[in-house]
């Protein structure tokens, strides 16, 4: 019984000291990555600054893997932590960072984006992955500010990042997909339902379009990928300009062999600081990727 209890007591003990992520970035994950659905179990790993980085798990730690030939000892599998970013890359303040891990997420680019495709019956909206590996880098405090949409967003947001392990075929095939979705969200009206005053809801349109404005700039391949919204009007194009434009979100996507990385700045940072930042993740990515650089 003394046992039990000493055990209880260790266990309480160590729950005190688990940091959980507060709300908005629960929030923050959510809408990033709102279409992803994990296919097995899943570990999540929430690091501070000045936690020690996590080592990967060896490749044959116990995780199943699709049906295939089973990897060598040489070839890499799941995704250190070391790959990522570090918050001393930025050149912005980071003071915290969250990191999470995964098995079988698609690549995806981006939500907004995703939701264009699966109304164009894009199939399959993105490839999917073995593993990932993502994090959001953000600066204290949390604060909010007016989007010209009407909606707030959360300005703590540095740097958003997710790393994907994919299969040879996917590695072939990924950024040619990524130059057919282009094509079909070119030109995309999207109504939403949302509030647009104190208790006044309305329908507001908007029109989207994504833009590949720059390639091969680094890692064996490389796109930046800028996405464009109109003015929101009330109802239809036609309708009453409830807000102006906002400023177009670019994100950038770097391929390190069998690594493809997926990067977005906050609202702070420009295509330049991207395109600096991909570089740096694709040297990052290689100690890890198969084959290595």
């Amino acid at each position: 019984m003394r046992d039990d209890l000493n055990f209880v007591d260790v266990l309480r003990r160590d729950l005190r000291d688990v940091r959980w992520p507060d709300a908005a970035e629960i929030r923050i994950r959510a809408r990033r990555r709102s279409t992803r659905r994990a296919v097995g179990a899943a570990v999540a790993i929430l690091v501070v600054l000045s936690a020690p980085a996590v080592a990967a798990l060896p490749a044959g730690s116990g995780r199943s893997h699709r049906a295939g030939p089973v990897p060598s000892p040489a070839v890499r599998a799941e995704i250190p932590i070391e790959v990522l970013l570090h918050p001393e890359d930025m050149s912005a303040k980071v003071d915290q960072r969250f990191t999470q891990s995964g098995l079988a997420e698609p690549v995806e680019v981006e939500p907004e984006w995703t939701r264009c495709l699966e109304q164009k019956r894009v199939s399959p909206a993105w490839e999917r992955s073995r593993y990932s590996r993502s994090q959001s880098l953000r600066r204290n405090p949390p604060t909010q500010s007016p989007h010209p949409s009407g909606l707030d967003f959360d300005t703590s947001i540095q740097l958003i990042q997710d790393v994907y392990r994919v299969d040879p075929q996917v590695a072939g095939s990924l950024f040619a997909g990524i130059d057919r979705r282009v094509d079909a969200c070119r030109d995309w009206g999207d109504t939403q339902r949302g509030q647009i005053g104190e208790g006044e809801w309305a329908d507001i349109f908007a029109r989207h379009r994504w833009d590949v404005v720059g390639r091969g700039f680094a890692g064996d391949e490389s796109v930046v990928v800028r996405h464009t919204i109109s003015e929101s009007r009330r109802d239809d194009a036609d309708g009453e300009v409830l807000a102006f434009p906002p400023e177009p979100q670019s994100t950038a996507v770097v391929r390190v062999g069998d690594l493809v990385t997926v990067l977005e700045l906050g609202s702070m940072g420009g295509e330049l600081e991207l395109r600096r930042l991909a570089v740096l993740a694709a040297e990052r990515m290689c100690v890890a990727a198969n084959p290595s650089c």
